[in-house]
């Protein structure tokens, strides 16, 4: 079966040959450095471009899973270089004469991308995903935490006017993306939540989040693209809202944030999950690995699941650990 077919009838609950095996956050930076240090092929020189990141999937013999991330941004946009940080208060006027005349750049990807996908696409091995800057990703971005939060009350029409110019040019970017490439399905970045829920209320998702979702998932449908979400956090109560405006999926669903996969299946039946092995346990030995595989063996058998480490395996984890790991994935994709 092919990976990027595999990996849909997975997100749909249809019956599939096994689970796909994929790296769904990827590593840090760090922990590549580390495994080079500990015998991963150093003469690739990896830069962590995305031809790295395919080249450390075939490695561990993974699914390939690459992503082409359209980036509103440009070089000169005074967007967060720290997180968290932002130009700080935007306003109408800063906003026409600082910051818009920096965004929106015409839609690009990169030569050797486009040919690595299309050789991989033509032998059946790669998921392509695209991802999109979510409506509550983008202002933040521009006008730092405290200042993005204060906006819904402050600056209400301004933050709409930002969706409103995101969204013209993510559709110009999807119609560009998708005559280039056969993507398989959207991730929206939102980070919406952290450990303690939302960050806004139901009300606020309802006034400034769903126009933009309602108005951009039936676009993305309409490629045939089915619509995830990534969010940090605990993520439970903000997925009714997400699903309400057509997401059918969620990642990376982080165990310290109190995410129970196990849970979110009995909550959300209908709704596919990808992540939620707890990152923190991985260097503890292939007993305490195998624990955590029976933990999600029950969504594993369900259906719409697919394990994966909850978010980016930190440089705690060495490449024994993530060898013994990997190991395991690959029996509990069949058997589970």
């Amino acid at each position: 079966m092919r990976a990027d077919e595999r990996f849909l009838k997975t997100l749909r609950g249809e019956e599939t040959d096994r689970m796909p095996v994929i790296e769904n956050s990827l590593w840090w930076d760090q922990t590549i450095s580390r495994w080079a240090g500990e015998g991963l092929p150093a003469g690739k020189n990896y830069a962590y471009a995305m031809r790295d990141v395919v080249a450390i999937q075939e490695h561990f013999g993974l699914d390939l899973l690459a992503h082409w991330w359209a980036r509103p941004y440009t070089e000169r946009t005074p967007f967060a270089k720290v997180v968290g940080a932002g130009m700080g208060a935007v306003d109408e006027e800063s906003y026409e004469k600082i910051l818009l005349p920096t965004l929106y750049p015409e839609p690009r990807m990169d030569d050797d991308f486009i040919r690595m996908v299309k050789k991989y696409k033509s032998e059946g091995k790669l998921i392509l995903e695209l991802i999109l800057d979510g409506a509550f990703w983008e202002p933040r971005e521009y006008m730092g935490i405290e200042a993005h939060l204060y906006s819904f009350y402050d600056q209400p029409d301004l933050y709409k006017r930002m969706l409103s110019d995101m969204k013209a040019w993510q559709k110009k970017a999807v119609e560009y993306a998708m005559n280039v490439l056969p993507f398989d399905y959207v991730t929206f970045a939102e980070d919406v939540s952290y450990n303690n829920g939302p960050m806004l209320s139901r009300e606020h998702f309802d006034a400034f989040m769903a126009p933009f979702y309602r108005e951009m998932v039936p676009v993305l449908n309409g490629y045939g693209l089915p619509v995830l979400v990534d969010s940090d956090g605990d993520i439970f109560e903000a997925i009714a809202w997400f699903n309400e405006v057509g997401a059918v999926g969620y990642h990376p669903l982080e165990a310290q944030a109190h995410c129970d996969v196990n849970e979110l299946c009995k909550r959300y039946p209908d709704t596919a999950f990808i992540g939620n092995f707890n990152k923190m346990i991985m260097n503890g030995g292939e007993k305490a690995l195998r624990e955590e595989f029976e933990r999600l063996k029950p969504c594993i058998q369900r259906g719409r699941y697919i394990l994966s480490v909850d978010h980016q395996t930190p440089p705690s984890v060495s490449l024994q650990d993530y060898r013994t790991y990997v190991r395991l994935l690959k029996e509990y994709a069949v058997r589970g």
